[in-house]
């Protein structure tokens, strides 16, 4: 599929070229908001949100400059971002955790999902974006920076806190040294 014809046919009001983008991106975007938030009814809100700015500013889009999921990404990210900080204005409860392991499980393997998952929750805004990007999303460095408005340089420093951080907080949490 030709991304580029297909976001110049949506910017021309062609419906089915939506669809089919939509069906493609919707999943990892969703995802990616879910990374990022753990509340999975914002994620849901963020990428519907993002796909609606693809369907509203397709004409922006430029291939040149990135990818069409680096530019869908980044217009999350900034989704993500202002919905976190409306959050933060208008309460104070815990961010909702949803248990995304599979049933058969078996404990441990539940115990350190949750331990990751809340080690993800832990880090600063920043270096759990770099981190969900990298590792979760699989964008390079430099489309990191390229999607957080940033050098490849920070990102790299982003990573490398954020790693020390998430292995700090499962140190921690096992009680043991990793």
């Amino acid at each position: 599929m030709d991304e580029a014809s297909e976001v110049r046919r949506i910017a021309s009001g062609d419906q089915l070229a939506f669809k089919r983008l939509a069906q493609v991106y919707l999943p990892a975007i969703e995802f990616y908001a879910l990374r990022l938030t753990s509340n999975r009814a914002l994620a849901e809100d963020v990428a519907q949100e993002t796909l609606l700015t693809l369907w509203l500013k397709a004409a922006d889009y430029d291939p040149k400059k990135a990818r069409l999921t680096t530019w869908l990404h980044q217009i999350a990210y900034y989704r993500v971002i202002d919905a976190l900080r409306v959050a933060q204005r208008y309460s104070s409860a815990d961010a909702e955790v949803p248990d995304t392991t599979a049933e058969d499980a078996t404990d441990a393997e539940r115990a350190s999902a949750a331990g990751i998952k809340n080690a993800l929750l832990s880090l600063p805004e920043r270096q759990r974006n770099a981190l969900v990007l990298t590792y979760y999303q699989e964008f390079t460095n430099r489309e990191v920076a390229m999607l957080m408005g940033i050098s490849r340089r920070a990102v790299e420093s982003l990573l490398v806190r954020a790693r020390q951080a998430v292995r700090q907080a499962l140190e921690t949490a096992n009680g043991s040294h990793l």
